[in-house]
């Protein structure tokens, strides 16, 4: 037997249909060819997303404050090398 793999639109209507209609969940289990035990964890996927959704917060990169700091750093290290630069030439001269 082979596993059919569900896009995530036909999970996401899946699970509206589920909680916007009254019928059964093993019903609709049955009418889509999934188990309970999958049609929970698409649910708990749903709801979670739902819920950061609604928390209001944007998702920020995990690399966004090291990429500030690296530019931070690098700017330091412009300013260091132009002012030895200046040191040395003054000592060419």
């Amino acid at each position: 037997m082979t596993t059919r793999t569900y896009t995530v639109e036909e999970k996401y209507n899946i699970i509206f249909e589920s909680l916007s209609t009254n019928q059964p969940i093993t019903e609709i289990c049955r009418k889509y060819g999934i188990s309970p035990s999958t049609y929970q964890i698409w649910k708990e996927q749903f709801l979670t997303g739902a819920r950061s959704g609604l928390e209001g917060k944007a998702r920020k990169n995990p690399y966004v404050k090291q990429v500030e700091e690296l530019k931070a750093t690098i700017a330091d290290l412009a300013i260091a090398n132009d002012a030895l630069k200046k040191i040395q030439q003054g000592r060419k001269r």
